[in-house]
């Protein structure tokens, strides 16, 4: 009776694992995920998550030197590419995602900016808890154009990167 209680756990445990339903690094393949905070710069906090199949950062909110108040959300459209490393416990991840800014100045309407942009995003996973030691951040391509666009905000070519504050990043 037990050895049939065995061969019954191990026929499901396979059956889970040939149609995905175990973690990949149960699988024994490499894995890479995460979520979390962290400052984009002093005052500005970013919220991120990634996994294999999606990338998405967001500020809630930030007020510009001007007094402009801002609010971006970006999330992969497609992923080209996921390598990931392993014994270094690093992912580089890329696709393109959407990229949305919605500003808001004093007495004006809201203007937004919407743009799909190609990224990086890089995962650096330096320990447990992740905490104040690993590291995330994602890089896009704007295209500058005649009018007020992303690029005029943060540059052609933009990283948006930092030590996680909250969360954690785990990569076997």
């Amino acid at each position: 009776m037990r050895s049939y209680k065995y061969f019954s756990v191990l026929l499901f445990c396979s059956s889970l694992a040939a149609v995905n339903f175990l973690p990949a690094h149960a699988q024994g393949r490499a894995a890479a995920n995460g979520g979390g905070t962290y400052f984009v710069e002093p005052g500005i906090r970013s919220e991120f998550q990634f996994g294999a199949s999606h990338v998405q950062c967001k500020i809630g909110h930030a007020v510009l030197p001007d007094g402009t108040s801002l609010q971006m959300y970006m999330a992969s459209l497609t992923i080209d590419t996921v390598n990931i490393d392993s014994a270094a416990k690093s992912a580089v991840i890329t696709g393109s995602m959407v990229s949305i800014v919605q500003l808001r100045s004093g007495a004006g309407a809201p203007t937004t900016l919407t743009e799909t942009v190609p990224f990086v995003a890089y995962a650096k996973d330096n320990g447990t808890p992740g905490a104040g030691a690993d590291f995330f951040s994602l890089s896009v391509h704007y295209t500058p154009t005649a009018g007020l666009d992303q690029a005029d905000l943060f540059g052609i070519n933009a990283t948006f990167a930092g030590t996680v504050e909250t969360g954690n990043i785990e990569i076997h």
